[in-house]
């Protein structure tokens, strides 16, 4: 996953089905209260479909839920993130200065 808008919308989309099951609430339901189609809901919980704030306000309040959870959530999940780029990157400079070195010892 890379960072920026599809993370937050792939970690809001997270959230919200977290929040939707933790209700005992299925898809046909929430879309019932947000009059759109179960296949939207299933679009905004995999970040496919953006969501206008006023979307996500009404999702955070049928699901119980406060923006500050929200937000709290996809930093977590972002700082997560970012600490497992850096280690992949970690993992790949190590890797590429190994194979020079080992490459250049042969030599």
């Amino acid at each position: 996953m890379l960072m920026g808008y599809n993370s937050i919308s792939f970690y809001t989309g997270k959230f919200l089905r977290k929040a939707r099951k933790e209700k005992n609430m299925t898809g046909k339901q929430l879309a019932k209260l947000m009059h759109v189609s179960q296949q939207q809901i299933s679009r905004y919980e995999t970040g496919r479909t953006s969501l206008t704030l006023e979307q996500l306000s009404q999702l955070l309040f049928f699901l119980d839920k406060s923006w500050g959870e929200l937000i709290q959530v996809i930093e977590t999940e972002i700082e997560i993130e970012k600490k497992s780029i850096n280690k992949d990157e970690l993992i790949n400079n190590y890797s590429l200065s190994k194979y020079l070195i080992d490459s250049l010892a042969k030599k």
